[in-house]
């Protein structure tokens, strides 16, 4: 891929809220597609949801631009009451720096049922 290809993909992706996954069949997920995302919200199915890896108490291994996973945040939080949990899509971003992936969540809303207590 040219460099000018890159660089164009990269901002068109920018404007995207969850990235193209850069290390393809690496790691296991669900379509970005089918899931929307606002700057409060991940709006998923429950098919969906239950396709993502859960790391509610560490990250993943392997870190790269569009690897997304569900979080319990609050679950192993003593100090956190239950009704304060909530479920979390997070996903590595791009970053200004190269180098480095941003860290971003959003709260999941469910179109089809409940989320797990």
């Amino acid at each position: 891929m040219t460099t000018a290809l890159a660089v164009a993909l990269q901002r068109a992706e920018s404007l995207e809220a969850i990235p193209r996954m850069t290390e393809p069949g690496a790691w296991d997920q669900p379509d970005r597609s089918r899931i929307q995302v606002d700057n409060e919200f991940a709006l998923m199915d429950t098919r969906t949801f239950k396709e993502l890896h859960e790391y509610s108490a560490s990250f993943p291994t392997g870190v790269y631009v569009g690897k997304m996973w569900k979080r319990h945040d609050g679950k192993f939080d003593p100090t956190c009451k239950p009704e304060d949990r909530r479920w979390l899509l997070v996903w590595f971003g791009h970053h200004a720096n190269p180098k480095f992936v941003s860290n971003n969540f959003r709260e999941i809303l469910l179109t089809d049922g409940e989320l797990p207590a």
